[in-house]
């Protein structure tokens, strides 16, 4: 009797609990599931992340048409230093540039972006007003950034607000979104500055980045392809899109986009570490060109190779951490989803806004 409890016992105890192989096979078919999980969960984060980069840009675009009702003209950039910046550069096959001096803008060469001008209708109205309240050179002074002393968007008081990263102006998507002390112009006068960045750029149609940075040049390296773009006017008041990167002489509006707002880009997307021209409320930071094929990168993917002059020529287009395009938000400030395919004709006939193309996104 008592060996037949035993026996019962000890067989209940072994039907109570695990062997080994059953274990690895739990574990192993946890594993599965946990594998089949996550692309699935990492999509949906990266939808969330890519529909907060929508609404942006969709708020960036509005911005501008407030500014635009407001002002009747988009938001304007000044110059950061005398020079090419204030001719006209009109370029005709064969032709040299053709140079108009302007006055000098009454701000001075401060280096004011056009994201300036639509912080008061981006909820930022305090930073704009102080902005606003430091930034003008005196005759003969330009844009500096020293460690005690600065001019223009370099001007110490207003430093806190240049340094400090906008939400809205920082996509989730891509971490190098952030305050950077390698940005250039300001750590060229004083490394260590800390500028805030954007992911967000002007479009200024399908201007040519030129070797020598002559107006009318079409001498590009690289991409050697980008020879069918536009000469290049990047630094003068001839470019083809929407902002300039002296628009201050040149103030755009509605009725200049004579090849219809739906059908123009307005802003688009930038990722920062591979361009170190990205300081959010800088003049030469807040452009892009579409000249550059939609999400190129040469090799190179140091952000020390940014550096170098031809490199950083080459990668002043738009592009973006989400997979297989960009957005953009277009002139009547819808957001529109680019597929990095796109022909590059057709990209650039979006770039302008006057061009005549014949031109329409899928």
């Amino acid at each position: 009797m008592s060996r037949r409890m035993n026996s019962c016992s000890r067989s209940a105890w072994r039907s109570g609990g695990f062997t080994l192989v059953e274990l690895l096979v739990v574990i192993a078919i946890i594993g599965v599931l946990v594998a089949l999980l996550l692309p699935a969960v990492q999509a949906a984060r990266e939808a969330a992340r890519r529909s907060q980069c929508t609404n942006n840009l969709k708020n960036i675009g509005l911005a501008c048409l407030n500014h635009h009702d407001a002002k009747k003209c988009f938001p304007q950039s000044i110059p950061h230093v005398d020079g090419w910046d204030n001719q006209t550069a009109q370029c005709g096959s064969g032709s040299a540039a053709v140079r108009e001096t302007v006055a000098v803008p009454k701000p001075g060469y401060n280096g004011k972006g056009w994201i300036v001008d639509i912080l008061p209708y981006i909820e930022q109205q305090a930073s704009h007003a102080q902005i606003v309240a430091n930034y003008v050179c005196a005759p003969g002074v330009m844009f500096r950034a020293r460690a005690t002393i600065g001019f223009g968007m370099g001007n110490l008081a207003i430093r806190p607000i240049v340094s400090t990263q906008l939400p809205i102006l920082s996509c989730p998507s891509d971490d190098s979104a952030a305050p950077s002390d390698g940005q250039q112009w300001y750590w060229n006068f004083q490394p260590g500055t800390i500028t805030a960045t954007t992911s967000y750029k002007g479009c200024i149609g399908d201007s040519l980045l030129s070797v020598e940075a002559t107006p009318c040049s079409t001498n590009v390296d690289p991409p050697a392809s980008n020879i069918s773009g536009s000469p290049d006017t990047h630094n003068t008041m001839s470019n083809n899109g929407i902002f300039q990167r002296a628009s201050i002489w040149t103030p755009l509006n509605m009725k200049r986009i004579t090849d219809g707002s739906s059908n123009t880009f307005l802003a688009g997307e930038n990722v920062v570490f591979t361009d170190y021209h990205s300081a959010a409320f800088f003049s030469d930071g807040d452009w892009a060109t579409c000249s550059i094929p939609l999400n190129y990168l040469p090799i190179q993917l140091s952000p020390e190779d940014f550096k170098d002059a031809t490199i950083s020529k080459s990668v002043r287009g738009f592009k973006s951490m989400h997979a297989g395009g960009a957005q953009f938000v277009m002139a009547d400030g819808s957001v529109q989803f680019v597929q990095e395919g796109i022909d590059m004709l057709s990209y650039r006939a979006l770039s302008t806004r006057d061009g005549g193309e014949i031109a329409r996104l899928p």
